[in-house]
């Protein structure tokens, strides 16, 4: 038996997405939206938070972008921070009306690369009033100077065979190891993501998505690359309202910028915005007591603000 329910909601497009609802116990109750970052899906370690915020008493609404796992939408394994963006006001719309839940007190979460859509989506949304960004996706140039070198024209190059395509098909790259070899170099061909705690985080948010019966590949189109250099959500920062922000970062971040890049970033919101440090490092804050710590941080600053 399961301690949440499947939902399913259309977004302005038509697109269907889905998700799992936590229900907190209680009426007239605040709900937080959340998504997973990058490639990866709902089951994949953020149940994890959306429990520790159930227990709070703060409902919670997780689902998948487009294009990954349960949701519809192609290209399968797309990524676009702008889109996911988008989507997010969708998702909102869907939270206000699920039960139980008090539609003026809303909030949102991402963390990663969808901690960069939700930068974007807090700056224009109206009717939230709280969002936690969790190590957030910052800068495209920052992705980009950390692409292996002509990956961008390999994009470019993709994108003119599609086009002259009567019927275009996305080209993919892999981004995660493969086995324990592979991360550490043994066999095979580099991966995008690499590394012994990289293989231990992947091979484990997998087991979770089989066990639920959800699909997940281990591709991502190249396209995506282009969606993530070319969009900026630092430049979001300073139109968030600062008593709605937390912005979270970690003492170590390969994934998505320094503590430094982080505190520049973070420099430009408005005054009354909140700054919280977690760590040992980005995948480090999903498990143990490293990631008791940074949820205690973030369940106290939403009871506080919804």
């Amino acid at each position: 038996m399961t301690d949440h329910v499947r939902v399913g909601f259309k977004t302005i497009d038509g697109v269907t997405l889905r998700g799992d609802f936590f229900a907190a116990e209680g009426t007239d109750l605040p709900c937080v939206v959340m998504t997973q970052g990058l490639c990866l899906l709902k089951e994949h370690y953020i149940h994890d938070h959306a429990r520790k915020f159930r227990d709070s008493g703060v409902s919670v609404l997780v689902y998948d972008h487009r294009g990954y796992g349960s949701s519809d939408g192609g290209p399968r394994h797309e990524t676009n921070p702008l889109q996911q963006a988008e989507d997010y006001h969708d998702a909102i719309s869907a939270a206000m009306r699920l039960p139980g839940v008090n539609a003026a007190r809303i909030a949102i979460w991402g963390i990663g690369h969808s901690g960069g859509a939700a930068m974007i989506a807090a700056a224009n949304e109206p009717r939230i009033k709280a969002v936690i960004l969790n190590m957030p996706f910052q800068s495209g140039s920052y992705d980009a100077g950390n692409f292996p070198p002509g990956l961008l024209g390999r994009v470019w190059g993709d994108r003119k065979i599609q086009t002259a395509s009567g019927n275009p098909e996305p080209a993919y790259v892999q981004l995660w190891p493969v086995s324990l070899a592979n991360a550490r170099g043994e066999e095979g061909e580099r991966t995008f993501l690499t590394g012994e705690v990289v293989w231990e985080f992947i091979s484990g948010a997998l087991k979770r998505s089989q066990a639920a019966g959800t699909p997940w590949e281990n591709k991502f189109t190249l396209q995506s690359f282009y969606h993530l250099s070319s969009v900026e959500p630092r430049l979001f920062v300073p139109r968030i309202s600062p008593e709605k922000l937390l912005y979270v970062a970690a003492a170590e971040d390969p994934v998505t910028g320094s503590l430094e890049a982080h505190r520049a970033v973070f420099a430009t919101a408005q005054q009354g915005a909140e700054f919280a440090v977690v760590r040992p490092h980005h995948l480090g804050t999903y498990f143990g007591e490293a990631f008791d710590e940074a949820m205690a941080v973030q369940v106290e600053f939403l009871k506080r603000k919804i």
